[in-house]
């Protein structure tokens, strides 16, 4: 099934987007500084995970000229990738800024957005979660987010109800060479098999994801999404959703350590546990958390063998690899 994201554009960049067919997002790193390497890798960790078949929404930001907006409805025709050239030769905005990039064609071209102000409306109906990241008054912290099927299919039956008329819409990129190349991910390693940045293992988790990997340690899962916004503003590293029709089963909340996974990050766990239990869940047994590194710390394993001794839902650790000729991950269940 698709997964659904929304891209950040402007009155500036959406023409050019929407001139060609290609979404892009902003590379930190075009001018260093002693973090942009690291920004760099949490910048392609927003897309890693998209595939050809996903829905894509666009978050047209506030301007002079129209509040913000949601403009849709379009598809992923590519998987990311890298082209720092600009994106036609008269582009003045998509150029080596925007190098992370991605394929799309019009499902249907609604020729009326919907103003976030009609979404906003429907937030205290409990319709409205991961939205909340994208609310296009004002720049975030991520280019591109990720929302449920739910939130999807609302947003759909907005632009429906402030169109009567749709057409279509085609791309033609014939007249311009599109210099495909994968993302720079930076897979340099803190010892063997042990990577240095979070958001690499993020971005290798998520395209496993997206490839229909790891359904032996996550189950049968429909989607997942990266990022995902608590009600505190903290960030779940990945939110993995199985749906039962329009409705969520049931949610893995998977926070990420590339090192030693310690109580500080247990803790995080323990905090989105709740929050989503009082706050999405109609269950406490629809909530799973797993936890993710390269080794766990002993304290971290006393509490999870207590928690399991009293009879509380257990937390599963998961312990990742890197293998650093084939790029890629094993993920193997251990006990604490």
């Amino acid at each position: 099934m698709p997964r659904y994201r929304i891209f950040k554009v402007d009155d500036g960049t959406w023409p050019e987007h929407d001139s060609v067919g290609i979404a892009a997002i902003n590379d930190p790193h075009v001018r260093p500084t002693q973090q942009s390497i690291a920004q760099r890798q949490s910048a392609i960790a927003e897309i890693s995970g998209i595939r050809p078949g996903d829905i894509i929404f666009f978050n047209l930001m506030a301007s002079d000229n129209h509040p913000p907006q949601i403009v849709g409805i379009f598809k992923a025709v590519s998987k990311p990738y890298y082209n720092p050239d600009p994106l036609y030769p008269e582009a003045r905005y998509i150029k080596e800024e925007f190098p992370f990039r991605i394929d799309f064609e019009c499902v249907t071209y609604y020729p009326e957005p919907v103003n976030f102000s009609e979404i906003w409306a429907l937030r205290d109906k409990g319709k409205i979660w991961l939205l909340q990241q994208s609310r296009g008054d004002a720049v975030g912290r991520h280019a591109c987010v990720g929302i449920t099927k739910i939130e999807a299919k609302l947003i759909e039956r907005l632009l429906k109800m402030n169109n009567i008329k749709t057409r279509t819409k085609s791309y033609n990129t014939s007249s311009i060479v599109i210099n495909r190349q994968p993302l720079p991910l930076d897979f340099r390693e803190d010892r063997p098999s042990v990577l240095h940045y979070e958001a690499v293992l993020q971005s290798l988790i998520l395209e496993g994801l997206a490839d229909g990997k790891y359904k032996d340690i996550f189950g049968e899962y429909d989607d997942f999404i990266p990022n995902a916004l608590t009600g505190t503003g903290k960030e779940i590293d990945i939110l993995i959703l199985k749906y039962n029709g329009d409705d969520i089963l049931w949610y893995e909340i998977l926070e990420l350590k590339q090192n030693k996974f310690t109580m500080e990050e247990l803790q995080k766990l323990i905090v989105y546990e709740k929050e989503i239990i009082q706050s999405r869940a109609e269950n406490p047994l629809q909530v799973y958390l797993i936890a993710v590194a390269a080794k766990f710390d002993e304290e971290v394993k006393r509490f999870v063998k207590g928690r399991e001794d009293y009879k509380e839902r257990p937390i599963r650790l998961v312990k990742y690899a890197f293998n650093s000729q084939t790029k890629d991950l094993q993920l193997v269940e251990v006990s604490p």
